[in-house]
């Protein structure tokens, strides 16, 4: 399968949606990757981007494991696989209009539904348990809230008490990951394991229960069991028979417990609210809703291990295809026995499989060989970058056709807002043109700005859209006010397209409501790629017009947000980004302007422009020529996002990192600069930060101000100089 390959031009006709990047759901991924449906896309909602593989998660504990070593990027196999990346977290599942409810933004539209979100401990068989300690699950959760514990142990005066409640294999061997852990960074900590059970690993055969009780025994860690822990308070525990334990920190590692929203899908649940499933994983209550790994109920009692979610996820994609295609489905048929291998801490590792058992340094070996081969399955490697001197590839666009005029004007309504009197038509009154009255002594201000989708999530693209559009309007110093979209909608059934538009224009209008602007109309075409774009008007005093004209001698120059989402977006459409480089940077778009403007004219602005197209350089070139002034950089100050300079040093650039280039013609008197930092001064941004200028003396203040109210990048680059030439540009 190669990898970033280009979208099918087939128009889409519905819509496969993955609840959960679980083990079984990447599986699917790289199947319909190999194997596309014609017409069906295929959409991820995740909560996370990195998914870790649970064989791996006591050697990432015990420090034999980096983070990449045991997670999956989902955003690299999306985009390897052709499948649609959302991020967010899933609130609710109506199955009767057949959408997703996803917590802070709109809801997904599905035609067919698989789930795979896991489970988690089920805390709430103990009192106290949700506000106390932590839960293997989700580790990225457990991982942090360990190493924030981790770090108070050099203020304690006796070695804190750690208790691990759970008796299965994931209590064992989280207790002795981290009892290795500690004894590597030489920190003190008591560690108790309390099981309920009579016996630890019940279900493995007593040869294996010796060897790791022998190794618990080894470590120091005191097993109790025949124990339940009822209540949990800050400072300790309480056992069924009354008892009290001190406790410093709870660590759960009990049984698995369903999540509250299945209950209110409609879907059949077992006794403990997991999704019935029959042999085919697809539920007994809805024949287009499927599930697999831990959230689902088989038809036979099986243990929540990842070893099942593993082996039904091919299962799961084949017959999610099948069911598309209206073909019969397979059954899946689990395991009755499989091979465990249990991490015992250092590099050492049991092997259990019913009556038969091994124990060794190999047995280690044995199991990161395992694990490794199934990570590489899904580690799959990037497009290389353009040859040096040509540009990268780009995305063929098409041709548009109008979507119907009724499908737009539907669209529109649902997202009219209040009637304004200076809009006195527009939506409301049906219109083809919005009438805007402008107020008495201001300037009217207008702009409009249109791209290519760089994201397979309308809302998103529609809410980063808007931020890029405005930024315009406020680097000018007005305030925004009205906007008119324009959108291309991939071809696709009517239902599609609709779901598409909804989305797109929903992202759009979260951003325009949280600036008080009026979407006061539209145009939407269909073509061969996702498109959006807005023309935008605002007002302003002419007194506080901002132009790039009007910087003067001694003043700063402040950046508001990092650079580099430009070879970030063109790394990524490779599979080259890591996702959470990619998620750091959707952030940083999302990010508006109308609150740094405020700060920046409050610190005594004199003249602004957006960093967006033509890269840092080239915006402030711009500002240079127009005002007749030379300007210093401290190239060392310019924030860059995370992974850009690490992007630029594996090749990749911009399609318009080309063109940019000449505006490093206008540096001089600078010591040898590395490529990345080069690169980054002329990366086209998309929803960049503002370039404002503000006196000297006020400088520090204001970039202060600009990092309390969530500017955190915000940082003096540099300063004008009248010395220099007009428009050329030296070391600070």
């Amino acid at each position: 399968m190669k990898t970033a390959m280009p979208r099918a031009m087939t128009p889409i006709a519905r819509e496969l949606l993955l609840v959960g990047g679980g083990h079984a759901h990447v599986a699917v991924l790289r199947h319909f990757g190999r194997a596309p449906v014609p017409g069906v896309r295929v959409t991820l909602l995740s909560r996370d981007t990195h998914t870790p593989y649970s064989g791996m998660l006591p050697g990432l504990v015990a420090g034999h494991y980096s983070h990449e070593d045991c997670h999956i990027d989902l955003r690299r196999l999306c985009e390897a696989t052709g499948a649609r990346l959302i991020r967010g977290t899933l609130n609710s599942i109506d199955t009767v209009s057949r959408t997703a409810e996803v917590a802070e933004r709109s809801s997904l539209a599905w035609d067919m539904l698989s789930i795979n979100t896991g489970s988690a401990p089920a805390l709430d068989s103990i009192a106290g348990a949700r506000d106390h300690g932590i839960a293997l699950k989700p580790i990225d959760r457990f991982i942090s809230a360990w190493e924030t514990f981790e770090r108070s142990l050099t203020l304690a005066r006796s070695p804190p008490r750690v208790m691990v409640v759970g008796g299965g294999a994931a209590a064992v061997e989280m207790a002795l990951a981290l009892s290795w852990r500690l004894e590597q960074s030489r920190r003190a900590c008591r560690i108790t394991l309390l099981a309920a059970g009579e016996q630890l690993l019940e279900t493995h055969n007593p040869q294996v229960r010796r060897l790791l009780n022998g190794k618990l025994a080894a470590a120091g860690i005191d097993v109790r069991l025949g124990v339940r822990v009822t209540a949990v308070t800050a400072t300790q525990l309480e056992l069924a028979d009354g008892t009290q334990l001190g406790c410093d920190l709870a660590v759960w590692a009990i049984h698995a417990g369903a999540p509250s929203w299945t209950r209110t899908t409609g879907l059949a649940c077992d006794a403990a609210g997991f999704l019935a499933v029959d042999d085919t994983l697809r539920s007994v209550s809805n024949d287009g809703v499927f599930a697999a790994g831990d959230i689902a109920a088989l038809p036979v009692a099986v243990a929540k291990s990842g070893v099942y979610a593993v082996r039904e996820g091919q299962v799961l994609a084949h017959n999610l295809s099948q069911s598309l295609r209206g073909a019969p489905l397979r059954a899946y048929r689990p395991q009755r026995r499989f091979l465990s291998l249990l991490a015992t801490g250092p590099r050492h590792a049991v092997a259990s499989r019913g009556p038969l058992y091994a124990s060794g340094d190999w047995v280690w070996r044995w199991k990161d060989r395992i694990d490794r081969r199934f990570m590489a399955m899904y580690a799959l490697p990037p497009l290389p970058p353009a040859a040096p001197g040509t540009e990268p590839a780009m995305r063929c666009g098409g041709c548009a056709a109008k979507v119907g005029s009724e499908m737009l004007s539907g669209m529109l309504d649902r997202l009219a807002a209040a009637p304004r009197a200076d809009i006195p038509h527009g939506i409301a009154s049906g219109e083809d043109a919005a009438v805007i009255q402008p107020p008495a002594g201001q300037l009217l201000v207008q702009s409009v700005d249109y791209f290519r989708s760089f994201t397979d999530d309308p809302w998103l693209l529609g809410r980063i859209g808007a931020v890029h559009c405005l930024g315009d309007l406020h680097a000018m110093g007005a305030q925004p006010h009205s906007a008119l979209a324009i959108a291309t909608i991939p071809h696709g059934a009517p239902g599609i397209v609709r779901e598409t538009l909804d989305q797109l224009m929903l992202g759009a209008r979260s951003t325009l409501m949280a600036e008080s602007v009026t979407l006061a109309g539209g145009h939407s075409g269909e073509g061969a790629e996702l498109g959006f774009g807005l023309s935008v008007n605002g007002f302003v005093a002419p007194s506080a017009l901002l132009l790039k004209s009007a910087l003067q001698p001694g003043h700063a120059l402040i950046l508001t947000k990092a650079v580099g989402s430009g070879v970030l977006l063109a790394a990524n459409m490779a599979g080259a980004a890591r996702g959470d480089w990619i998620d750091a940077a959707l952030t940083a778009m999302q990010q508006g302007h109308a609150a740094a403007m405020k700060i920046l004219r409050e610190h005594g602005i004199s003249a602004c422009t957006d960093v967006t197209g033509f890269g840092l350089l080239g915006h402030l070139g711009e500002m240079l020529r127009a005002s007749g002034i030379g300007a210093r950089l401290d190239l060392l100050a310019i924030p860059s996002l995370r992974g850009a300079r690490e992007c630029l040093s594996m090749g990749y650039r911009s399609s318009l990192h080309g063109a940019n280039a000449a505006a490093l013609a206008a540096l001089e008197g600078f010591d040898p600069v590395d490529d990345a930092t080069l690169a980054l001064l002329v990366d086209p941004q998309t929803a960049g930060g503002l370039l404002a200028a503000v006196p000297e003396q006020r400088a520090e203040e204001c970039v202060s101000a600009l990092r309390a109210a969530g500017y955190g990048a915000a940082t003096v680059v540099g300063c004008t100089d009248a010395n220099l030439r007009p428009g050329r540009i030296g070391p600070r």
